[in-house]
């Protein structure tokens, strides 16, 4: 680590607490005010640009007028041409915690509710930012501190804009700010607006809802190139607990194009509200001191509420026919709880009835069709046209000979001067009016396009649903168990969801094109195995739970404690090995097999605890 300074201006400089692309920061003393403080200095290669130093003295100034709870306060800024000697700088409250960064990473409690909670605080300064027309444009969690008293805190508003918009590169050749987190706007060099900043936002939400970022790659230009193509994984399907309403929310603030993304922080915020006011989660700041002050006893204990709000919420949603709410709710109790015999049972019953409305609405397609035939035949029956009068005449004409030819008669001679008595032709009867018809123009209608596409599911599929109805199932005899479903889509984009039990869902988009490539609609999806637990009950207080060798906890007596196994061999089952330790009774070995979204109960009772020979492990 670089010498730093022991005197900046007033502030007597302690130590160096953190470093990055703009700037060093300090912890300092206030020795006017005795107080502690953060003293963030402009690095060297920016204070010596005039232009550099007067947009970081802009957004200083900007910044100082952000007075809110979840930002962190600037009390000082100075310029370099202050004094000739003096660097930029600027002085903010020292902060008594970690970045949320290295606090997730420590405790490794990421859940969808904890994802939400704090997301509602940093929506909260963030709109604040907002109203004073004021864009963050590197929010991560690096940037966000957690407080000794769980409070979140916003740093470094405004720092990027210190760099001009030609000036997209730091010297060592790397994109200014942070690629993950960025939104594809400003990646390309696009005009910025306050939603880019719920993009990064929404980057967060990903992370602390599954562990990893939506876009990654083994350098930057992967990073960059997985933005502003918009590819990212489905949340849900790395972290089942998510869930599809949560899902969506994520998915929403990710859209590459800022109107398709929540429009503003507030806007966000009110619906991550609404998403915890479903599970009584209302109190978000009470709920978050909790959550950091034991973060992982507090996952515990809201899987458990979880599991009976969202049970009781599936019930509910089946009875006012809901089959989409209650799935998703259940879905999320099997995430928390896999192999809940009651839920397994609502979804099995869910599938039945599917299965006979598919029937019964293929049954009526058919009576309707025969009816329609029906009716036509019996239509043409009764109004086919009967022949004309003229084509009748003309038959007539055509079978009774005319009359002779009367022979021309000749005057006499008594006859002259008398004039002939012979009557008038009949006049000649009237044409009739044949009816006007109309005619009508037909156009064309354009017809469907269909292509072909098959679905080939590892280890296989129960179920596949596209646009939310089942098209293939397990019990198909063309689907080969579960293996391969082929069958014909309308050209445009598909919304897939793979469904197996014993499997997270794979939920992904298919694009159906006019012309395809060959082979380009020939899918193959890997299904990720759903986690085993493990509830290990005992009747000896404290007793020390290993499994494989590591240490899982305290199975206290009476409470089950439940380990999550993660399954990933093909077969879809692994060994474990099992060590319950007590002090006075001595240790209990167990060697189980468990399945993939398998509960596994273990008793370990003291009578079959065993005194370790020789005081081995």
């Amino acid at each position: 680590m670089e010498s730093f300074p022991d005197q900046i201006g007033r502030y007597r400089i302690l130590e160096e607490v953190g470093r990055g692309g703009m700037a060093v920061v300090y912890r300092g003393k206030d020795q006017s005010l005795d107080r502690e403080v953060a003293v963030k200095v402009l690095h060297a290669h920016l204070a010596g640009s005039e232009e550099s130093r007067a947009r970081f003295e802009r957004e200083a100034r900007a910044t100082a007028r952000l007075r809110h709870p979840h930002i962190i306060e600037i009390f000082d800024f100075a310029d370099s041409s202050e004094g000739g000697l003096t660097p930029s700088y600027i002085v903010t409250e020292f902060v008594h915690g970690q970045t949320l960064k290295d606090f997730m990473d420590e405790h490794q409690a990421f859940f969808p509710e904890v994802a939400a909670m704090i997301a509602i605080q940093i929506c909260e300064a963030v709109s604040h930012a907002h109203g004073l027309s004021i864009i963050h444009r590197d929010l991560k969690p690096e940037n966000i501190m957690v407080d000794n008293h769980g409070v979140l805190k916003l740093m470094d508003f405004g720092i990027a804009k210190v760099i001009d918009q030609q000036q997209q590169m730091t010297l060592t050749g790397t994109i200014l700010g942070s690629p993950a987190h960025m939104a594809p706007e400003l990646l390309e060099g696009k005009e910025l607006d306050l939603r880019s900043d719920l993009f990064s936002i929404g980057t967060i939400l990903y992370w602390l809802s599954t562990g990893q970022l939506p876009f990654f790659g083994k350098n930057p230009h992967q990073v960059i190139k997985r933005i502003v193509q918009g590819d990212f994984t489905n949340p849900q399907q790395l972290n089942p607990a998510t869930g599809g309403e949560f899902s969506r929310i994520i998915r929403r603030a990710l859209q590459n194009d800022p109107e398709d993304r929540y429009q503003t922080a507030s806007s966000l915020q009110s619906v991550l509200h609404a998403y915890l006011d479903k599970v009584d989660m209302g109190d978000v700041d009470s709920e978050l001191k909790f959550f950091f002050a034991d973060p992982e006893n507090y996952i515990e204990k809201l899987k458990d509420r979880l599991s009976k709000k969202l049970f009781e919420d599936g019930k509910a949603a089946l009875k006012r026919g809901d089959q989409r709410a209650a799935l998703e709710a259940l879905d999320r109790v099997l995430a928390f709880e896999p192999g809940h015999p009651e839920v397994i049972n609502l979804i099995d019953g869910i599938h039945r009835r599917e299965r006979l409305k598919r029937r019964l609405a293929f049954l009526s397609v058919f009576v309707f069709l025969v009816i329609l035939l029906a009716a036509g035949v019996w239509t043409a029956i009764t109004y086919w046209p009967e022949p004309a009068d003229e084509a009748a005449d003309a038959g007539l004409a055509a079978v009774i000979p005319p009359p002779p030819a009367e022979e021309p008669r000749v005057a006499k001679a008594e006859d002259a001067g008398v004039q002939s008595a012979d009557p008038a032709p009949p006049p000649a009867d009237k044409p009739r009016k044949k009816a006007d018809r109309k005619r009508v123009a037909i156009r064309p209608v354009r017809k469907p396009v269909f292509q072909e596409i098959s679905i080939v599911a590892e280890p296989y599929f129960d179920s596949i649903h596209i646009d939310g109805k089942q098209v293939a199932s397990i019990n198909d005899a063309s689907t080969t168990s579960g293996q391969k479903y082929v069958g014909k889509l309308t050209t445009g984009k598909h919304e897939v969801v793979i469904k197996n039990r014993f499997c997270q869902d794979d939920e992904f988009d298919i694009v159906v094109p006019r012309k395809p490539k060959p082979g380009e609609l020939d899918i193959r999806r890997k299904l990720h195995w759903r986690p085993a637990t493990l509830v290990v009950e005992t009747d000896l207080a404290e007793a020390e739970v290993y499994l494989d060798g590591k240490f899982q906890g305290n199975a206290t007596g009476r409470k089950p404690n439940r380990i999550t196994i993660t399954v990933e061999k093909e077969s879809g089952r692994v060994k474990k090995h099992l060590r319950v330790v007590a002090r006075d009774a001595g240790e209990l070995r167990k060697e189980f097999e468990v399945k993939a979204g398998q509960r596994v109960v273990v008793k370990a009772l003291r009578k079959d605890f065993k005194k370790p020979d020789g005081g081995g492990k």
